[in-house]
């Protein structure tokens, strides 16, 4: 079976359309739809009997309700930031077992919410870091920390001969350590808010194009838009002038 990845929500903290916005941008969303609605980031990683969700973004009971999802193993959270940790109360309700994948820091930042003392019952916690390998029956994944606003985790997922590189939100300078990590990555998958730089606190979407061709990565594919990005027709097309850039939308399944 391929390793599958599935995009159920591309958009980044507000959404698009954006809640009570009137810009160009929002207003084509709410008349046309489609691919240029975006909920709020999040994916799903299958793995060898191992379904992999990343991050819970406040909506995430509808997003799994509208792409059919019944089963998750684990989640992996990259940081405390509602719009990538809101939903995570949803899970009191999962009728299953799951584990939840956090560095200690962005653990810490969840007991501090209202739901802190339920985390136990929502989840059986297992404790990732920086650089140490999490290992399965057949892949693992290495988390590495990237530059935010507060402490913030990607990861490097390796199955068979596939490396796999989710960064997460983040800023445009990564650690040497963490660009080793994905050098010559089959995917690399960045979080991309605005398209021009600079951005305070995100990559932009010319950066990431920069990064993957410093790092040698073979396939890029850009999510987490704002509503101040290209609409996703216009990104489609400056991707086709690209070599091996996909823009995600709701709802993108890819297949290795």
């Amino acid at each position: 079976m391929g390793l599958r990845i599935k995009f159920l929500g591309t958009g980044a903290a507000e959404g698009i359309p954006a809640i009570n916005c009137d810009c160009d941008h929002c207003t084509r969303a709410k008349l046309e739809g489609g691919s240029l609605v975006r909920a709020r980031n999040a994916i799903i990683i299958s793995l060898p009997r191992y379904e992999l969700l990343i991050d819970t973004p406040p909506d995430v009971r509808s997003l799994l309700s509208k792409n059919k999802v019944r089963r998750i193993d684990g989640v992996f959270l990259t940081h405390s930031h509602y719009d990538h940790s809101g939903g995570l109360e949803e899970f009191l309700y999962w009728k299953a077992d799951l584990d939840l994948f956090a560095e200690p820091t962005v653990y810490e930042a969840l007991q501090r919410e209202d739901w802190g003392n339920k985390l136990p019952e929502i989840a059986f916690y297992c404790p990732c870091h920086p650089g140490r390998a999490v290992r399965f029956d057949g892949f693992f994944f290495t988390p590495f920390a990237v530059h935010h606003t507060v402490p913030c985790f990607g990861l490097v997922l390796y199955e068979n001969d596939r490396k796999i590189v989710y960064t997460s939100d983040t800023g445009s300078r990564f650690s040497n350590y963490a660009q080793c990590l994905m050098l010559q990555a089959d995917l690399l998958i960045i979080n991309t808010p605005s398209f021009f730089p600079p951005h305070e606190g995100h990559i932009t979407s010319i950066e990431a194009l920069e990064l993957k061709k410093r790092v040698a990565a073979k396939r890029l594919i850009l999510t987490h838009f704002n509503h101040h990005n290209h609409p996703h027709d216009k990104l489609e097309e400056w991707a086709k002038e690209q070599e091996g850039v996909t823009i995600a939308y709701d709802g993108l399944e890819i297949e290795f």
